[in-house]
């Protein structure tokens, strides 16, 4: 090798290694065509070792070229030598992004990188502006016009030091690059797109840039990294350390084997050590795992054959309106490990650990890491963070501790599998992403980090986990207790997370690295789960989520928060502790108002949902309604259903979907508003009405954005619901639109039931089986008012489903209100449960005269007493039925006798009789 002409190729280490008792630098060599001269005997001397010892006992090690070590500031133009950040050697480049020119560049570099797949750098961020940069590689086409080059940008949302591994495959291009055999130069630009502001304050320190050559397959991380990555200073990976520096890295990954196979803390929440006696392998122990072991994978009650060579990136699901990536996801999510580590357990067969092996490493193998995308836009198959996230929470751990004692765990296939969970947390580091996926990212890296504490990394991995989770509960859960996607579902699984950080700390002991407020950080979602719960225990389950049952929840906050009567009393289903002292709860957050009797399952129910869309999950559903009284639900919403483009997806994300009201049979779109998705932090309550008391519940919320996939018709839709304790809830819509044309309004009720009749006074009740409640709804009639009931329509506009569960789909009948007009519109209804052997307690709900702008009415009820309302929309006294106030919302009950009874004021103070 010439060392006159030459950027020398050598052999990749990782930080620093020990070998034979001599610290190796990380570099052993540098220089190129282009590049400044290097000592010969020092170059000498560093391949010799490299010849002698890595390239002849790491095999596996990749050749590197080295582009520039930004040792010579003469090489670059635009940014200056620096000694105050170094990655390493002596100096780096020094580059203020706002100087003139906007741009860092170097010429000086090999221009031939066909020998290679990844360009890597170290950079260093001074401070966290969020600018944008963009790494530009010219490769001139001379037959095409214009220039031509490869692109990459990043983002300086990071402080101090980050290393970055771009892929060639990962990297753009523009218009036609003759080619990575002819890259011209390096250039890093801070305004490449037209109109970008360029932070003053964004300065860079940039070192260390090289080719590197990875393999195809996984795991990427050679031998020698993966021993470099140990913490070998820990005593009980003395025969690791001593096999290191013997010169022997065999022996040293067959005593990592050993340790992982011998040591019995940290532990998983099952471990092979206590797996209980074999049973026989009946159908309902080994039925899946038997399908499992025929690569046959269940999905959403369908079987999927994935072929004797299993391909993790297939999707069977792509064609017609039900494609979905979501069947891609599931499989690699590894639930198939499951399923055979489950088998193994339960039986002790080693058919099923073999099989889960064989999978592994073929899993493994066609996946190598991303070196620098995140796997999520673009999807990718395998590093999606979420699929990443799941894996290391849940499916690998749990099937790798369940089997660890088996042979089929062979030495070289258990460091495999451990180089790999490395490499996933390493992957979800670099890639935090927000919401249920954040919770989700963060506690596999913890997990990680407990169940590998061997690695030098692993206090890192924990440390960063739980912070990215305690910032999490302050900045993305609202303080109501709701996480703000806003979908309970979504909501619990952070929850359950945040709970099983703390129990799997408690369970290694490592409670004090936690911060001690972790659980007064999470009562209020507990709380959230018991206040919105029904009367039979479930939780509304809003946007993309079914209804929960909270008892697992209540058993867990019950365990973490002794002192709660409350929690003890929902956890033993009421043999201790005492029911809540609230029956009514306002959600002041998230716009839940949760309206209630009490908490026995007879016991009558309402939440309205006025809140913010959510910030992702979203269904467009704001005024939404969920009824349960006398025990059942009467109220629902079309639910939710697979990710996925059909016609029933699109229904359920729908205004149509859902309890509220529709214009011009155009939904509600707040998906294209992401101001409305969630509350500006530091959160500030909603400012929609509320009040509560022994016998009145009151909720008003609005919705004013628009209508139509460009918000183009826009109408004010204001809801109040009135709650009249315990016989029925009071609905006023008042429909306000900013222009002068007629629109029609359709308002929407799904109700739980086989079918539903519409009576002459366009009342509609719902039929449900024998010794089942049912629902009625009394409209207070107007000239132009119509009812129809729609069940089980399939042809767009869907309508008339609800799902109760992904997936599967039931037909219900689904009651609408419409009239039409020009200017403001209204309707008023009134939603009575009615007892199974019982009958409505109302005769009517008639208008009376008012005021403009004064909704007014009175229901007649069968005992002879009267309830009297009026709601205005403005500032003054209102009169209705011989009553004047000053309230914006003022009910009135006159009893059979004349006699005035119980009254609510909102808005106001002042009740009287008129004159």
């Amino acid at each position: 090798m010439s060392f006159i002409n030459s950027c020398m190729v050598y052999v990749q280490g990782f930080s620093r290694m020990r070998w034979r008792g001599v610290i190796l630098p990380r570099r052993t060599s540098t220089g190129s065509d282009n590049c400044q001269e290097v000592n010969p005997m020092r170059s000498i001397l560093m391949i010799l070792i490299a010849a002698t010892t890595s390239a002849a006992l790491y095999a596996q090690d990749r050749p590197v070229l080295m582009v520039n070590d930004a040792e010579d500031a003469s090489l670059w133009r635009g940014g200056e030598a620096s000694t105050a950040h170094v990655s390493e050697g002596q100096r780096s480049i020094r580059w203020q992004l706002a100087d003139q020119g906007n741009e860092l560049r170097l010429e000086a570099i090999p221009h031939d990188w066909s020998g290679y797949n990844a360009l890597s750098f170290d950079l260093y961020s001074e401070k966290a502006t969020d600018s944008r940069l963009w790494l530009l590689l010219p490769s001139e086409n001379p037959d095409t016009e214009g220039p031509d080059y490869f692109s990459v940008s990043l983002r300086l949302d990071f402080e101090g030091w980050r290393h970055f591994i771009f892929s060639f495959d990962e990297i753009g291009m523009a218009r036609t690059p003759l080619g990575w055999q002819a890259i011209e130069s390096l250039r890093l630009h801070s305004a490449w797109a037209p109109d970008t502001v360029v932070d003053p304050e964004a300065v860079v320190f940039v070192d260390n840039i090289k080719l590197e050559q990875y393999d195809s397959t996984g795991p990427r991380m050679t031998d020698r990294e993966f021993l470099d990555a140990l913490d070998l200073e820990r005593s009980e990976l003395a025969a690791i350390r001593e096999a290191v520096e013997a010169g022997d890295p065999e022996a040293a990954k067959l005593a990592w084997a050993a340790h992982l196979r011998a040591r019995h803390e940290p532990r998983w929440k099952e471990m092979w050590f206590e797996r209980p006696e074999p049973v026989p392998a009946t159908p309902a122990v080994i039925g899946q795992a038997d399908l499992a072991m025929q690569h046959i994978f269940r999905w959403q009650s369908d079987e999927f054959f994935l072929g004797e060579d299993i391909d993790w990136s297939q999707n069977q699901m792509t064609e017609g309106e039900s494609a979905t990536i979501e069947w891609n996801a599931n499989l690699n999510r590894h639930g198939l490990f499951n399923i055979l580590s489950q088998a193994y357990w339960r039986t002790g067969d080693e058919k099923y650990a073999q099989k889960l092996v064989e999978m592994w490493l073929a899993w493994i193998e066609d996946a190598p890491v991303l070196l620098n995308a995140s796997g999520n836009s673009p999807y990718h198959w395998a590093w999606e963070t979420l699929n990443t996230a799941v894996r290391t929470s849940g499916s690998w751990p749990r099937s790798l501790f369940r089997t660890i004692d088996s042979p089929a765990w062979t030495d070289e296939a258990l460091v495999t599998v451990t180089k790999s969970f490395a490499e996933h947390a390493r992957h979800l580091m670099k890639h935090p992403s927000h919401g249920n996926w954040l919770t989700a990212e963060s506690t596999g890296l913890y997990y990680t980090g407990v169940l590998f504490p061997e690695f030098a990394e692993a206090s890192t991995w924990r440390e960063t986990a739980l912070s990215r989770l305690y910032e999490q509960m302050e900045r993305e859960v609202y303080p109501d207790g709701l996480e703000y996607e806003l979908a309970l579902g979504y909501g619990l699984w952070v929850l359950r997370n945040y709970a099983d950080v703390m129990d799997f700390a408690l369970l290694n002991d490592q409670r004090d690295e936690l911060p001690a407020d972790w659980l007064d950080r999470i009562e209020s979602m507990y709380d959230y789960v018991l206040y919105a719960s029904m009367p039979n225990g479930l939780v509304p389950g809003l946007n993309d989520s079914g209804n929960a049952d909270r008892q697992a929840y209540m058993e867990a906050a019950a365990r973490f928060f002794s002192d709660r009567a409350d929690f003890a009393w929902a956890a033993s289903g009421g043999a201790q502790g005492e029911p809540p002292d609230d029956a009514s709860r306002a959600f002041d957050y998230s716009g839940h108002y949760v309206m209630r009797t009490g908490w026995e399952p007879d016991d009558l129910y309402l939440l309205m949902d006025a809140g913010p869309f959510g910030s992702g999950h979203q269904h467009e559903d704001k005024l939404t309604l969920v009824l349960y009284a006398l025990g059942r639900m009467h109220l629902v919403d079309a639910g939710n259903y697979m990710y996925d483009k059909s016609r029933w997806r699109r229904y359920v994300l729908s205004t149509r979907g859902h309890n509220t009201v529709r214009v011009d049979d155009l939904d509600q779109h707040r998906r294209g508003l992401r101001e409305t998705y969630i509350l500006d932090f530091p959160f500030q309550p909603l400012n929609n009405a509320w009040a509560s008391g022994e016998d009145f519940d009151f909720a008003r919320g609005v919705y004013d954005l628009g209508y139509g996939d460009e918000n183009q018709v826009r109408v004010r839709h204001e809801r109040s619901v009135l709650f009249v304790k315990p016989q029925y809830w009071l609905v006023v819509d008042r429909m306000t639109p900013e222009d002068a044309a007629e629109h029609s309004y359709e308002s929407l009720f799904h109700l739980d039931a086989d079918d539903a009749t519409v009576a002459n006074d366009l009342s509609v009740t719902s039929v449900t089986g024998e010794g089942q409640s049912r629902l009625r709804i009394l409209p207070m009639l107007s000239t132009d008012l119509r009812a129809e009931v729609v069940k089980g329509r399939e042809e767009e506009p869907v309508q008339g489903w609800s799902y109760a569960m992904i997936g599967r789909r039931g037909a219900i009948p689904v009651a609408g209100y419409s009239v039409s007009g020009t200017g403001e519109q209204t309707m008023v209804y009134v939603l009575e449960p009615i007892a199974a052997d019982g009958e409505s307690a109302l005769l009517s709900v008639e208008p009376l005269d008012s005021a403009e702008g004064v909704i007014a009415g009175q229901i007649t009820l069968r005992d002879g007493s009267r309830h009297l309302f009026g709601l205005q929309s403005g500032q003054g006294e209102v009169a209705f039925g011989g009553f004047a106030s000053d309230a914006e919302v003022a009910f009135v009950e006159v009893l059979a006798d004349g006699r005035t009874g119980r009254s609510f004021l909102f808005g106001g103070e002042e009740l009287r009789q008129a004159p």
